[in-house]
């Protein structure tokens, strides 16, 4: 049974989607240093694949539940993505790496958005309007 209120906008929608493919695209790039070995195995970089494949997945499940909670959940994964993204950058020439960098930049940027935003797509969660 729906509630009014539930329905999501579409921009939730399409920052879940975006969450996804991050978290999906970091686990794949997490396979992808552990056979590669040497620098693409230092420890922060590794544990931030990780933090940001977690965070990924938490955002997308609580923005398709549209959760009231959801603003500091997508701003910490925007700030961990953008982090994510740099690490991956480093790699000059590793096609999987771009393309983590790539999908990082986007959900940060989804994610940016979303935080700003309350569940049904009203801007301006958080913030006093001006009379």
């Amino acid at each position: 049974m729906a509630h009014k209120g539930t329905t999501l906008s579409k921009a939730f929608q399409d920052t879940a989607t975006e969450a996804q493919n991050c978290q999906s695209i970091c686990v794949q790039s997490i396979q992808h240093c552990l056979q590669m070995g040497g620098p693409h195995v230092e420890p922060s970089h590794m544990q931030l694949l990780q933090d940001c494949a977690e965070i990924c997945e938490t955002t997308g499940t609580m923005l398709l539940r549209a959760s009231p909670q959801h603003n500091q959940v997508t701003a910490a994964c925007a700030d961990i993505c953008e982090r994510c993204a740099r690490s991956c950058d480093r790699f000059a020439g590793d096609a999987q790496m771009k393309a983590c960098a790539d999908a990082c930049r986007h959900c940060a940027a989804a994610c940016q958005q979303a935080a700003q935003m309350r569940p049904g797509g009203a801007a301006g969660a958080g913030h006093h309007s001006v009379p």
